[in-house]
C-alpha cells in the first residue's frame, strides 16, 4: 500500500504498516521529539536580544522563559499534527530527518533560519481533506501562541525581564506559521493550498502580518 507520510513540512509516498487510531508515544518518537525540540529551541533563542539586560541572572531568566516559549511552540505544532492525524484514523509519529537535522543546527549560528529537523510521519489512507486538516493544525497551533504572546504584551512593562522573552517567542512562532505555510513541495502550505486556497491565503497573511509586526516592535 502506498502511504503518504508527512516529513518536515511535507508528505512523500513509501510504505508503512498501519497502526492504531489511539494516542500514544513509543520510545522512539520520544528520543526524535527530545532531539528536534533541543535543535528548534536553540535556533530559535538565536533570534533573541538580550542587549538591555546587563546581569548575568537577568539574561538567564529571560533565556529560560524563551526557552520554554520555543520548545512548547514546536512541540505543540508537531503534536497538532499528529492529534489530528490520528483522530481521522492514521498512524502518527515524529520523526526528525537527517537534512532537517544539518539545517536547523546550521541555523543556530546563522541569520537565515531554517527550523524543521523532522515531522509527524503518518500511515493509513489519507484523502486530501484529512491532509489538509493534518496540515492546518501545525500552523494554526503557531498563530494562535503568536496572538496570545501579543496580546500579554501591552501588561508587561518593555523594561520587564519578561518582555524580551515574550516578544520573542511571538516572533518565532509566526514564522514557524510563515515557513511552514509555503504551498511549495514538502510544506504543510502546499497540502492546504491544495486542499482550500481560501484558508491557506487568509492563514498566509495573518502569519505575514504577524511576522512583519513582531519583527518591527
Amino acid at each position: 500500500m502506498s502511504i503518504p507520510v508527512q516529513v518536515g513540512t511535507g508528505v512523500h509516498s513509501m510504505l508503512v504498516p498501519a497502526r492504531t487510531r489511539s494516542v500514544r508515544f513509543s520510545n522512539t518518537e520520544i528520543k526524535h521529539l527530545i532531539i528536534g525540540t533541543a535543535l528548534v529551541t536553540a535556533a530559535g533563542v538565536s533570534f533573541l536580544r538580550l542587549s538591555f539586560l546587563t546581569d548575568t541572572v537577568s539574561s538567564i531568566f529571560a533565556l529560560a522563559i524563551a526557552t520554554v516559549i520555543f520548545a512548547m511552540g514546536f512541540i505543540l505544532h508537531e503534536l497538532s499534527h499528529k492529534y489530528v492525524a490520528q483522530r481521522h484514523g492514521l498512524w502518527a509519529e515524529f520523526r526528525v530527518n537527517t537534512m532537517g537535522v544539518a539545517l536547523t543546527a546550521i541555523s543556530i549560528f546563522s541569520p537565515l533560519k531554517f527550523i524543521a529537523p523532522g515531522a509527524v510521519v503518518i500511515s493509513g489512507f489519507a484523502d486530501k481533506d484529512r491532509m489538509g486538516l493534518t496540515a492546518l493544525a501545525g500552523p494554526v497551533i503557531n498563530l494562535i501562541i503568536t496572538i496570545g504572546l501579543l496580546a500579554a504584551l501591552p501588561a508587561v512593562p518593555p523594561a520587564s525581564l519578561l518582555y524580551a522573552p515574550l516578544l520573542a517567542g511571538a516572533a518565532i512562532n509566526a514564522f514557524l506559521a510563515l515557513f511552514n505555510l509555503i504551498p511549495f513541495a514538502i510544506f504543510d502550505g502546499k497540502k492546504i493550498y491544495n486542499w482550500n486556497r481560501t484558508y491557506w491565503a487568509l492563514m498566509f497573511i495573518v502569519a505575514l502580518v504577524l511576522t512583519i509586526y513582531t519583527y518591527v516592535l
